[in-house]
């Protein structure tokens, strides 16, 4: 067993309020995501527990953990850092958890996604985009793609986080549009455009 009912508890026992809410939504759909398009259950709902488990902490906060894990936040997460908490989370992980590599790999790019993802990166990106506690314009459309297509959900999803980064004067992390172009090259085509109007 990746994680014992008594690791899921003190998991959960660092998260409060929305934050709780939203991880146990994430934990169901990305176990409803790993049983509709053959993924690995067990990671997918260990993944999505710990995936937001540094999101609270303050920006220095966020920088001591990058200093203890050796890691090296690049241009953009020193000025956007809340996209931090993708990699420390996945050190906490790694570090705290025992998380296996593939685990920690799809948490560490569950904020930006990333060129050439598996199918566990797929999962908890996605998952945490659609669960169910979301409520944001364009939603919907990427919670019916995930029905049927993970890729053209992921595209979706891509398209629409550009195009919310780009209306309100955001920087954009190149990994983000490394994923996106990486579907695009396979063929992946999108149904919906950006804020979920038809193509």
């Amino acid at each position: 067993m990746l994680c014992t009912e008594l690791e899921r508890q003190s998991i959960l026992s660092r998260l409060s309020g929305y934050r709780y809410t939203h991880t146990l939504g994430c934990e169901r759909a990305a176990k409803m995501l790993a049983e509709r398009f053959g993924g690995d259950v067990e990671k997918a709902a260990f993944a999505a527990l710990l995936h937001d488990i540094t999101k609270r902490l303050s920006k220095e906060e966020q920088l001591y953990l990058c200093d203890k894990y050796g890691i090296i936040p690049c241009d953009i997460e020193k000025i956007e850092w809340k996209m931090l908490h993708g990699k420390t989370a996945a050190a906490i992980a790694q570090h705290e958890y025992g998380a296996p590599q593939d685990i920690v790999d799809a948490i560490a790019c569950h904020t930006t996604g990333k060129a050439d993802m598996t199918l566990l990166d797929k999962i908890i990106y996605l998952a945490d985009y659609i669960e169910e506690t979301r409520d944001f314009d364009g939603v919907e459309p990427a919670r019916e793609l995930a029905k049927t297509d993970i890729d053209e959900a992921l595209l979706y999803c891509f398209d629409q986080s550009l195009y919310d980064l780009l209306s309100r004067g955001k920087l954009i992390h190149p990994d983000t549009m490394a994923a996106r172009n990486a579907l695009i090259r396979q063929g992946v085509q999108r149904k919906f455009g950006a804020e979920g109007s038809g193509v």
